[in-house]
């Protein structure tokens, strides 16, 4: 075992170690720093091994055999580190290990457009060329795994897509190790050497390949997310929609009750004058059948909010579902009217469909609204439910409407909570699910100074 080949195996490693931890240390599970060091050694050690199997074996089968057994490793030791599930992280190490191969492909092309032969064994101009390549290559290959491959991993709608796309990772690697590895050392059995643009143009095509995927991978996510916000502004249009139309209701009464009001009061004098008090209780009891008995329920200032209150009230009353509203807002709410009703619209959507799913009578949804001051804003919705809670590996909730896709609606709530510095807390013991939010509309400066740069 040489310095060149020490140097070489190093080369291949460090790199993707450097930049599973940049993008992934906020996954680490705990505790991170024995977690660390033993995963940084597990994967030098099977690097080393995997370099000296792959000298001794001369067929191309066997060196992608070999290949696979090593990304496997590199799998496990990934998901014993984070957060993520087998296949997400089957991926994840499925790409980094072809950036270094790649890298370490290239190099040797490029030692030998310069030399005109291919090193038989490791050497120290290879070490060079290496380093100097993943110096240029390290900056773009972070940037995609931070603006691309991670937003893909974690707000990923439906986990399902991770059983397939592993294919596409397996499928170059087959190619790369059984073909375009085995023809690169070859490049004298082409005339005029035309094989030599072949290996940057598999690099190029790899990679766009993973691009185009995972941007698409996001894309859907997205339109996802859009679909559930419009889902909620239809809700919350239909809402002060029926409001409107109760308050026209209620005005259009009144209005009418008030043209009838002095044919009341000539009656009710001309029983008094006739001293027949029987017959004025039963005229006052028979007019106040008349008034509507449809009020308009006001359980805060903003319109929006109480709009959504009251539809999902009415929607709960017409399903037979108990619910009850406990909202105390004596200050202002320190967020918006729109991100409010995306809280409460998504929790009490979630809530009535639990309990419609329920077979038991024993239903309940409980709303609970509070200032804790006249900057944060405490909210607590509970209800009952029949079933299993259902999480994803990486301990997010799984929608009970569709298999393995992930709860946008409860994603999307947590989500606004983050952005004002709140507190989340989820519970479902005993068939309740309860989630209590805290959130804090004090200025922070450093959410503020994020804000404005994204902005």
């Amino acid at each position: 075992m040489t310095f060149a080949y020490i140097i070489n195996n190093l080369l291949f490693v460090i790199p993707c170690i450097l930049l599973l931890f940049l993008v992934f240390k906020d996954q680490l599970k705990t505790p991170v720093l024995p977690l660390i060091l033993a995963g940084i050694s597990l994967f030098i050690a099977a690097s080393f091994w995997g370099a000296y199997i792959y000298l001794v074996l001369g067929s191309p089968l066997q060196r992608f055999v070999l290949s696979m057994i090593s990304t496997f490793v590199g799998v496990f030791i990934f998901v014993g580190l984070c957060r993520y599930s087998f296949l997400q992280g089957f991926f994840i190490i499925a790409v980094v290990k072809s950036y270094s191969e790649n890298i370490r492909c290239l190099s040797s092309h490029i030692y030998y457009l310069f030399t005109d032969e291919l090193p038989v064994h490791a050497i120290l101009e290879i070490s060079c060329i290496t380093t100097l390549l993943t110096i240029l290559t390290f900056p773009f290959i972070l940037l995609f795994y931070k603006m691309i491959m991670r937003p893909a991993l974690d707000y990923t709608v439906s986990l399902s897509v991770w059983k397939f796309i592993w294919v596409i990772p397996v499928c170059n690697n087959a190619i790369f190790t059984m073909i375009i590895t085995t023809d690169v050392s070859h490049y004298t059995l082409y005339p005029g050497n035309e094989f030599s643009l072949i290996p940057p143009l598999w690099i190029l095509l790899t990679f766009a390949t993973y691009v185009i995927l995972l941007k698409m991978v996001v894309d859907v996510s997205q339109n996802a997310q859009l679909l559930e916000n419009l889902h909620l502004s239809e809700t919350q249009i239909a809402a002060q929609q029926k409001q409107m139309e109760l308050l026209q209701h209620n005005i259009q009464e009144t209005s009418r009750f008030r043209h009838d009001m002095r044919h009341h009061f000539l009656a009710i004098e001309g029983y008094i004058n006739d001293g027949e008090l029987e017959g004025l209780r039963s005229y006052i009891r028979q007019s106040m059948l008349l008034f509507p008995a449809q009020t308009v329920h006001f359980y805060c200032n903003s319109v929006a909010v109480n709009s959504l209150l009251c539809y999902y009230e009415e929607q709960a009353e017409s399903e037979e579902l108990p619910l009850s509203l406990d909202i105390s807002l004596e200050h202002t709410p320190p967020i918006s009217d729109t991100e409010l009703c995306i809280i409460l619209g998504n929790l009490l959507e979630n809530a009535i469909e639990a309990c419609n799913r329920m077979k038991s009578q024993e239903r309940f949804i409980k709303v609970k609204l509070s200032m804790a001051s006249t900057s944060i804003l405490v909210v607590q919705i509970s209800n009952s439910y029949e079933g299993v809670i259902r999480l994803a590996p990486d301990g997010t909730f799984l929608s009970s409407k569709l298999k393995d896709r992930k709860g946008i609606g409860l994603a999307s709530v947590l989500s606004t909570t983050d952005k004002y510095n709140g507190i989340a807390r989820i519970e479902y013991p005993d068939h309740i699910f309860k989630v209590s939010l805290l959130l804090n509309g004090k200025d922070d400066p450093f959410r503020k100074t994020s804000e404005d740069r994204t902005s």
